[in-house]
């Protein structure tokens, strides 16, 4: 894990480079890190990513309670302390409101594997937990309840995207992934029928992708 000083720098970089690149905007989303003792350094609320400072990161424990900060923490911060309470796997948390991602999440429909590189979520179908109101307990449940091991990214209904992996860099790249995934689902279902990959055909990629971790 890295050191606190350290966590704080890697979310604001983090979230300036997902807002650069379109998956974030305005102060939609969230991002975090499991720490030590446990903690949570998570992104605070109400404030747009290319503001957010070192100082504006807020440290909760596994129970949401903040420990130190002069801001508040995101309102999903239940939704990021279940995940890391339920999986032990995950180190750090990316929540986006992506657009293509969050059109499949409003439409209702799971991503299957139309591409190979769903392996980096690891799984072969990215699942929709069900709706709730934003950040309570419900939805975190919601999410922890479809989100099982050891896949890396799960949608919400009518919500948006949670990509999670062992450390910051990893979740971004999954949910950049993601997002480009959903999209050429989104395209493909526009012109016609996608032809999705068959479970042998998955396993042979699975089988190279867990070869090369991490990712």
């Amino acid at each position: 894990m890295p050191p606190d000083d350290d966590a704080r720098a890697e979310l604001v970089s983090c979230g300036r480079t997902l807002l650069a690149r379109g998956l974030l905007s305005q102060t939609s989303g969230n991002l975090s890190i499991r720490a030590p003792g446990d903690r949570v350094f998570i992104t605070p609320t109400s404030i747009e990513y290319d503001r957010i400072e070192q100082t504006d990161i807020v440290v909760v424990g596994l129970n949401g309670a903040v420990r130190s900060s002069t801001r508040r923490p995101s309102s999903e911060t239940p939704l990021h302390c279940l995940v890391y309470e339920t999986r032990p796997d995950v180190g750090a948390i990316v929540h986006t409101h992506s657009p293509y991602a969050t059109t499949l999440a409003v439409l209702g429909l799971p991503i299957p594997a139309v591409h190979y590189m769903i392996a980096v979520a690891r799984t072969t179908e990215i699942a929709i937990a069900d709706y709730a109101t934003y950040g309570t307990p419900e939805l975190a449940r919601n999410v922890r309840d479809a989100f099982g091991v050891p896949a890396r990214a799960v949608l919400i209904a009518n919500h948006g995207l949670v990509a999670a992996a062992p450390t910051l860099q990893e979740a971004a790249a999954v949910a950049e992934a993601v997002e480009t995934l959903a999209g050429l689902y989104y395209r493909s279902l526009a012109i016609g029928k996608p032809v999705i990959l068959g479970r042998d055909q998955m396993a042979e990629v699975m089988a190279k992708y867990l070869a090369k971790e991490p990712v």
